[in-house]
């Protein structure tokens, strides 16, 4: 497998053409591993930088971030790893951007899962990634309003999308009014309001999240639009991106992953340290 770079869109050559990649070629049997699911991925990332014109566009620069450490793009694994038992039938990956989230699903369910993807973005810009998944994609072209029919999907995700759109509140509403009778909404990677990653980001003056989320106040939304809470859990303890260190940092912090792992395993089960987890994860179901 090829490493990337420091920086994985200098490596973007305008105009090449990229060979699409189907689940066939994944050479992943029903018995896979996370190196099989790493190295797919990395494929589809070389691809996209074949298929994209715009390297400086900011989903390119947030698909890049993602790339760039292994350590990254572990941590979100992990968290597909705490959805999939979660997802079967129709599924609508909300916010997908690229749709990593599906192409794992496709992965692991193959044609067990019927997979839909929206976002604000053109249909033709994560083209490997959609591709690949076997997703449906659609452009959102409201604020919040999903142009689905009621009762459309099994499951709804939202991985790091909640606390960006316009209105959250109208948002969960549009979310149950799709999700069938006794459907998952899954919600992850919610930025914690006592999250110490997130107050250190701000006394940096980095980048930290506009919104911020308690588990009671999720939950309460959650209940308010017909939503039934049946798991809740603060994830992830140690940083995994390392924005704005030097690269020799992220090397060496790299390089002691599996520590960081145990490191961060036993910190989200020590009460009450895990209260300043950096992100929330909540499972809900519409009341039938």
């Amino acid at each position: 497998m090829r490493t990337t770079s420091a920086d994985p869109t200098s490596t973007l050559r305008s105009g090449r053409s990229f060979r699409r990649i189907s689940p066939a070629d994944t050479g992943i049997a029903s018995e896979f591993s996370r190196l099989d699911e790493i190295g797919m991925l990395y494929r589809l990332w070389r691809s996209q930088l074949d298929h994209c014109q715009s390297p400086t566009d900011p989903g390119m620069v947030y698909l890049a971030s993602h790339f760039r450490m292994r350590l990254t793009l572990e941590r979100h694994l992990r968290v597909i790893d705490l959805l999939v038992p979660h997802v079967y039938g129709k599924v609508l990956e909300w916010g997908c951007r690229h749709g990593l989230d599906s192409c794992v699903y496709r992965m692991r369910l193959r044609d067990a899962v019927e997979l839909h993807g929206c976002d604000v973005c053109d249909a033709d810009d994560y083209r490997p990634f959609h591709d690949f998944s076997g997703m449906r994609y659609r452009r959102l072209n409201h604020p919040y309003q999903l142009e689905y029919e009621d009762n459309a999907f099994d499951v709804v995700t939202s991985n790091g999308v909640l606390e960006h759109v316009p209105d959250d509140d109208r948002s969960i509403g549009e979310v149950h009014r799709v999700l069938r009778p006794g459907g998952a909404f899954l919600i992850t990677c919610l930025p914690n309001a006592f999250s110490y990653t997130e107050a250190l980001q701000r006394w940096r003056s980095g980048a930290a999240h506009d919104r911020l989320y308690t588990l009671g106040q999720t939950r309460a939304m959650l209940r308010d639009h017909g939503f039934n809470v049946s798991e809740m859990r603060r994830l992830f303890m140690v940083p995994t991106m390392l924005n704005g260190l030097p690269e020799i940092a992220k090397f060496a912090y790299q390089k002691a992953s599996r520590l960081v792992w145990v490191a961060n395993d036993l910190l989200e089960r020590t009460w009450p340290l895990n209260r300043f987890a950096s992100n929330l994860m909540i499972v809900a179901h519409k009341r039938s």
